[in-house]
């Protein structure tokens, strides 16, 4: 594309005084013309012009007459100014009224007397924020707060940031602290602030001064921004920082319409009109731009909570010696336009500024600092999101008086136009010598391969939620059922349950999240009649749209201690039928005894005793005997249980890889980063399964068998809770559930190495006791771990997590794709992260007495 005019003599102010369409406008725009009417040097910092109405300029000295402290941040306050040119009497008059009122120095320069008018002065005399500046200075004046001793207040005041009519930021040299001033109350400022750090985002504290909610005080931070820091060896560290910052602030999911929306303007930028008036050649590109603006921007991006103009100019640094380059201090400011809007909108912001910047090794370490923390939207949307920023910035060098500003807005509408075009052409993450390698290249080959959907940042869980002010972590989810994933939520500082636990759904199109009141559930109608009943009840377990089970009964309560589980009317039929269908597992097993039921609930008196999922002491052995007579158990019941099922269905290989491929499909929903390695762990799995037959004599087993699911009580049998999932399957499938069940616990390092070995010792043993094949339970134990692996990707807490066992599950370090024709191969697995194998021979009548395996 080539610049308008290029081969003319270009004349920047003339350009922008015929936009202007006022009289005198030429003085206004030109900085020497200017600093002639105002009798010395001056330069032109921001301008805002309203073709035919007004024009509005900012500057400041060239050569300040009061210099101020040498190490001082920004401009001595003196030195800062504005000058108007406005068409209506009226609004002249009114801005030498308000000046009059508060005393501040206004000047009304030569002008003909039907206008339009030239006016200029100070903060003080600011059409919109002069009294705020003015209050400012007489309170600290009066305190003496500002300055060394006999310096006056304006004289020791620094300006950081001055657009006129809108806002200022002053710093207080003798305090260390910050002021911004705005047109505007900050209240949302205020909340936004409050909610960013409630989520550990990086930004600093503010208050309300004195009461004003127009004015926000906070400390002066750091050495400098991003932007300015770009070439020091901190700034890529800084940049990832700021990425996986706001990362979490992405991954946090909004519930109500407590947040503002963020201030981004229209969706499709409105710069069609001073672009086709001052460069009139460039007229076409600007509408082709918009035009595939509004195709191709999402219409339900993903909403969370946003920074809105996220740039390295808005990431403050510390440059001290205490700060270590391998993990920089940061802090993201300037939240003016934050709140609630699209995710997508923050990332593109950011890269359309270090392309304009020339900054795109900013680019590679943000991206890939955000892709560690969370998950990258498709190359489509990225390059829409940047196209969408760069037109947003095009008429930027205009209002800041680029001195080649032709250049600068022809040169973002051509990146604009070069990334829609191509999207595969902006930066990705990429592994550099100052940042952490991550797995962002892999999340990168998921979307191109489609893996992800359309929307804006693919719907992962979040781990957090924000609603009226408070942060819920999220402790469980679990797949769409049409109506939202269903969320579970607990209070960062509440109980562990009771009224610290609520139910919520997530919209996994735009991310947003409806918390449900205290105790209820728009499906559950139980619950709320529950809890109102039993005003000490507290819920201590809550799935949205299927159940939640209730604590009841108080410490003197005769009938003691009861849990309520609650489900959809109609259904709690199905709880008393499992119950009675386990009869097998009653005696070997204490079980929960119904004492009440409804159409709506079953009421079960508590059972005695510590889940197996705490780990019991060692020394004494307690924790081996805990096992040894669960699984003495477990096969007692096995051995009374029917041979035949009732229904002619047997859960065994085929019906275990089904549920294994279901998961698999629900995690890549909302986990495409690690989608890929879970489909070569899911793959493998499924070989193994694939090779075995349907067993031959098949037991009533318990099916989701694990620690959870078994209490310990010393002189007594042990307690088997939640046995709805029986049914008449492999025997081996029990097993391997508890066996892949204890190298995830040792890899979550819920059980020490040592408590997991004795638990697979345990489980080994009972399956020579059974006559179990080592290969079998091999093959279920990779399905289980597999399962585990998609399972938990709705667990934020160890989403991660869950993505490692997933890898360590995977044949060799081959990255490929699984070949389903070929070989069949052995999960090979770490003993250091999920344990041996079972290495227990196929022909159990040449096996060694269980002493020797367990000792």
């Amino acid at each position: 594309m080539t610049p308008v005019d290029a081969t003319t003599v270009f004349d920047p102010a003339a350009q922008l005084a015929a936009y202007a369409d006022l009289p005198g406008a030429r003085t206004l725009l030109d900085a020497d013309a200017l600093g002639d009417v105002h009798g010395h040097a001056l330069a032109l910092s921001r301008a805002r012009v309203k073709p035919g109405a007004s024009a509005l300029v900012s500057h400041h000295r060239t050569a300040s007459a009061e210099s101020g402290p040498a190490a001082a941040p920004g401009r001595v306050l003196a030195d800062v100014g504005w000058t108007l040119l406005v068409a209506s009497r009226h609004k002249r008059d009114g801005a030498l009224r308000r000046a009059a009122r508060s005393g501040a120095p206004l000047l009304q320069h030569d002008s003909p007397g039907d206008g339009p008018y030239l006016l200029s002065g100070g903060l003080e005399a600011d059409p919109r924020i002069g009294r705020r500046v003015h209050r400012v200075l007489r309170w600290l004046g009066a305190t003496g707060a500002v300055g060394p001793a006999g310096s006056t207040a304006a004289s020791s005041l620094r300006v950081l940031s001055f657009n006129p009519a809108r806002h200022a930021v002053l710093h207080l040299p003798g305090t260390q602290q910050v002021l911004r001033l705005a047109a505007r109350p900050l209240d949302d400022i205020l909340d936004v602030t409050r909610s960013w750090l409630a989520l550990g985002v990086p930004t600093l504290q503010q208050r309300a001064w004195h009461g004003k909610s127009s004015v926000l005080i906070g400390e002066h931070w750091g050495d400098g921004d991003l932007a300015h820091h770009s070439r020091d060896d901190r700034a890529m560290p800084a940049a990832a920082a700021t990425g996986a910052a706001l990362a979490r602030l992405h991954g946090a999911a909004l519930a109500g319409d407590d947040l503002p929306a963020a201030r981004l303007g229209t969706a499709v930028p409105d710069v069609l009109d001073p672009i086709a008036t001052l460069l009139p050649s460039s007229a076409g590109v600007a509408q082709h731009l918009a035009r595939q603006l509004r195709d191709r921007l999402p219409e339900r991006p993903r909403q969370g909570l946003i920074h809105g103009d996220l740039s390295p100019d808005q990431v403050l640094m510390s440059l001290g010696p205490a700060a270590d380059p391998s993990s920089p201090q940061i802090r993201i400011v300037d939240l003016d336009r934050s709140g609630r809007g699209p995710l997508g909108a923050d990332l593109g912001s950011w890269l359309a500024s270090c392309l304009v910047a020339g900054t795109e090794d900013l680019a590679h370490a943000f991206l890939d600092g955000y892709a560690r923390e969370g998950h990258l939207p498709t190359d489509e949307e990225l390059a829409v999101w940047t196209a969408r920023a760069l037109l947003a910035a095009a008429t930027d060098p205009i209002r800041r008086f680029h001195p080649d500003w032709p250049t600068a807005v022809v040169r973002r509408l051509e990146l604009a136009e070069q990334i829609l075009a191509a999207p595969e052409t902006l930066p990705f993450p990429v592994a550099t010598g100052h940042v952490v390698p991550s797995a962002s290249s892999g999340q990168r080959a998921a979307h191109g391969t489609g893996a992800a959907t359309a929307s804006s940042c693919a719907p992962l869980v979040p781990a957090r939620v924000l609603a009226d002010g408070t942060v819920w972590e999220v402790a469980r989810a679990w797949p769409d059922d049409g109506r939202g994933l269903p969320l579970e939520l607990r209070a960062d500082d509440g109980p562990s349950g009771g009224r610290g636990l609520r139910g919520a759904r997530l919209d996994p199109t735009t991310g947003s999240a409806t918390v449900f009141a205290p105790g209820t559930d728009p499906r559950l109608p139980g619950l709320a009649r529950r809890l109102a009943a039993d005003p000490d009840a507290s819920v201590v377990s809550h799935r949205p749209g299927k159940r939640a089970v209730v604590r009841i009964g108080a410490p003197g309560d005769p009938a003691g201690e009861r849990y309520v589980k609650i489900v959809r009317p109609g259904r709690a039929g199905r709880i008393h039928d499992a119950l009675t269908r386990t009869s097998s597992f009653d005696g070997p097993f204490r079980l929960q005894r119904e004492v009440a039921a409804d159409e709506e609930s079953s009421t079960t008196a508590a059972l005695t005793g510590t889940t197996l999922h705490e780990e019991l002491s060692l020394a004494d052995g307690t924790w081996r005997r805990a096992w040894r007579d669960t699984l003495l158990a477990w096969a007692e019941a096995l051995a009374a249980a029917p041979a035949e099922p009732r229904d002619g269905t047997i859960h065994g290989p085929a019906e275990e890889i089904a549920v294994l491929e279901t998961w698999r499909r629900r995690a890549a929903d909302v986990d495409p980063a690690g989608a890929a390695m879970r489909e070569r762990a899911t793959g493998a799995a499924r070989r193994e399964l694939s090779r075995l037959e349907t067993p031959a004599q098949p037991s009533l087993i318990h099916r989701d068998l694990h620690d959870k699911q078994i209490l310990h009580a010393p002189g007594l049998a042990p307690g088997l809770l939640d046995v709805d999932t029986t049914a008449l399957g492999d025997p081996a499938l029990d097993l391997a559930n508890l066996r892949a069940h204890a190298g995830w616990r040792e890899l979550q390092e819920i059980w020490s190495p040592e408590h997991a070995r004795v638990v697979r010792e345990e489980i080994d043993a009972a399956a020579l006791r059974g006559r179990i094949p080592a290969a079998t339970l091999a093959a279920y134990e990779a399905g289980t771990l597999a399962r585990l692996a998609c399972v938990y990707a709705f667990r934020p807490r160890w989403r991660v997590l869950a993505r490692s066992l997933a890898a360590e599950l995977v044949p060799g370090t081959d990255p490929s794709p699984p070949d389903p024709a070929g070989p069949p191969s052995t999960p090979g697995r770490p003993s250091t992260a999920l344990g041996d194998r079972p290495t227990l021979p196929s022909d159990p009548s040449t096996t060694p007495d269980e002493r020797t395996v367990t000792s």
